[in-house]
């Protein structure tokens, strides 16, 4: 069964879910495949190449218009302002298979400069301006026996020969104009022209100068939003017929988002709808540009930015609307997405600030102790905030962390944050009642914890010195009473052991305060669980997580 292009172009989200093996099968079996590719903006039209795959997509780039070919060459073969000869070496062959007779005339009606500059960044070349015998020098070779080209790495010469027999085969004498004429060029004023081009073109598309996309991260305050005018509508939208160009690949991010699409939904102007996707998909370039285009590689990265701007747009409204959806959708009317994102990018910011200014001033970096000593989760959340921009760290995130999402996300890191700023506190307190050096040796803050507990619980002198092995079975056994096996719960002393630093928290603000017992109480089930099935006659340094034994040798 074949599918028509205006109902597959009409459901391109739809399409962008599929395998890429599935999706280029869909395609091929369209009445009108190139009629479909063609009616794709160029951003969809790349999501769908990325999606497929550059090898496997060669039906799709054989069906692509010449300016989806221009945008995908700019997204794809410079890294900021340099171009890549190489990978533009391999997209020039790999477009000279898929339609030789039309990446030759383009090559030379419009691509002249690019391909000169791929060339004397990518092959040696020999001019031979004589007649009679003459020795062919080792690796080059010859498409007319007078100009003779090896390939400036070995690993590219089928591509350069390839590409050259193209150009060669569909137009010799413009093939040889091309080569006699690059001693006309200066490589960096080229490239310099080409890139200024490139530049331009992509502007229309919302990928700003690097320099000014990284007004994207710069955060705003929620107060920012009262003084911005209601954003203009741009006018290619009021022209009927080029509504059809406004892409909507990006814009599938949202679905993973309820309020935000619930918001979006409940804008029944189908201009302002188109404001907001067009608007989108801008943004989304506006980070990609921020970025260094390093995202454009695989559709992966291109998810993660519309993620990261769908995440943050989702987040703002979520702290500024609550679970209003009408306000939420009246907000979206009302502002740039631009500005949406950075308020909502803001609040991840003032978490930063938060933790760098804690940190500095911190007892455990007085102590000269990393990050690491408060153990997971309050060293990873450290982490993500601590980086040039703020992540919220995520067990189930690929890498265990990603950008903020929701306002709950943000919550939930400024709670871990008061917690280990209570515990910092609590510690600088009983530091200057004890003494020792386990307080040095110690990796984590777990063992300080415990070892000073048990040490009141058996009545010994304040400290937080590791225990022996009888003071530590002495420990357990006052812990376990009244279990008779394993797995040992301990429940009864839960509140025992939170009650006893909560006194370390006398003066703390109430908030504090009720942080300090929460993170106590997780510092807990930890050790509950660390210890659980350990058998009392069992304990050695070897089980010293969070309880300090000295060995037999100490």
């Amino acid at each position: 069964m074949t599918t028509s292009p205006a109902s597959a172009t009409a459901d391109i989200r739809g399409l962008l879910r599929r395998p890429g093996g599935d999706l280029i099968r869909v395609i091929l079996e369209m009445d009108r495949t190139e009629e479909f590719v063609r009616s794709l903006p160029p951003d969809d039209f790349f999501r769908l190449v990325k999606r497929i795959g550059e090898e496997d997509a060669l039906p799709v780039l054989a069906a692509a218009s010449d300016e989806q070919w221009q945008y995908l060459l700019d997204l794809e073969t410079w890294r900021r302002d340099s171009l890549d000869t190489p990978k533009t070496l391999a997209w020039l062959e790999r477009l000279a298979r898929v339609n030789a007779p039309r990446l030759a005339e383009w090559i030379f009606s419009e691509q002249g400069d690019l391909a000169s500059l791929v060339l004397l960044r990518r092959a040696h070349i020999l001019f031979r301006d004589e007649e009679g015998e003459w020795d062919i020098p080792s690796g080059y070779f010859t498409l007319d026996g007078t100009f003779y080209i090896k390939a400036a790495d070995p690993d590219e010469a089928h591509l350069l020969e390839n590409f050259l027999r193209v150009l060669a085969r569909e137009n010799d004498e413009a093939y040889r104009a091309l080569l006699l004429n690059l001693s006309l060029y200066l490589p960096a004023e080229t490239e310099e022209e080409l890139y200024r081009l490139r530049s331009s073109r992509l502007a229309e598309y919302g990928f700003a100068p690097y320099e000014e996309a990284l007004a994207v991260y710069a955060p705003l305050e929620p107060f920012a939003l009262q003084s911005e005018s209601k954003p203009a509508m741009p006018g290619a939208l009021a022209v009927a017929e080029g509504k059809g160009m406004i892409p909507i690949a990006s814009f599938s991010n949202i679905e993973a988002f309820a309020f935000l699409k619930e918001a979006v939904g409940l804008l029944t102007d189908p201009l302002e709808a188109d404001r907001i996707r067009l608007g989108f998909t801008t943004l989304c370039n506006t980070l990609i540009a921020a970025d260094s285009y390093a995202c454009v590689d695989d559709d992966e990265g291109l998810d993660r930015i519309g993620r990261q701007v769908a995440g943050y747009l989702h987040l703002a409204l979520e702290a500024l609307c609550g679970g209003d959806a009408n306000r939420a959708a009246k907000l979206l009317g009302d502002h740039s997405l631009m500005t949406i994102f950075r308020v909502g990018y803001g609040f991840a910011v003032k978490l930063q600030q938060r933790a760098k200014r804690w940190t500095a001033e911190s007892w455990f970096s007085r102590m000269g102790r990393s990050l690491d000593f408060w153990g997971s989760p309050w060293s990873d959340v450290l982490e993500g905030l601590l980086v040039a921009r703020p992540l919220c760290f995520d067990p189930d995130a690929a890498g265990a962390y990603r950008p903020f999402e929701s306002y709950g996300d943000v919550k939930k890191t400024e709670e871990r944050l008061v917690q280990v700023e209570a515990l910092d506190r609590m510690l600088a307190r009983l530091t200057q009642i004890a003494s020792g050096p386990a307080i040095i040796d110690s990796e984590t803050f777990g063992p300080l914890l415990f070892a000073r507990w048990a040490r009141h619980l058996l009545h010994l002198e304040p400290s937080f010195m590791p225990l022996s092995r009888a003071q530590a079975a002495a420990f357990f056994r006052l812990l376990r009473q009244g279990e008779k096996g394993p797995p040992y719960r301990m429940e009864r002393y839960r509140n025992v052991f939170i009650e006893e630093f909560r006194k370390g928290a006398v003066g703390f603000e109430s908030a504090a305060a009720a942080a300090l017992g929460r993170a106590l109480s997780d510092v807990w089930n930890m050790f509950a669980r660390e210890y659980e099935n350990i058998a009392t006659k069992d304990l050695s340094p070897r089980y010293a997580k969070y309880l300090p034994i000295m060995s037999d040798r100490s």
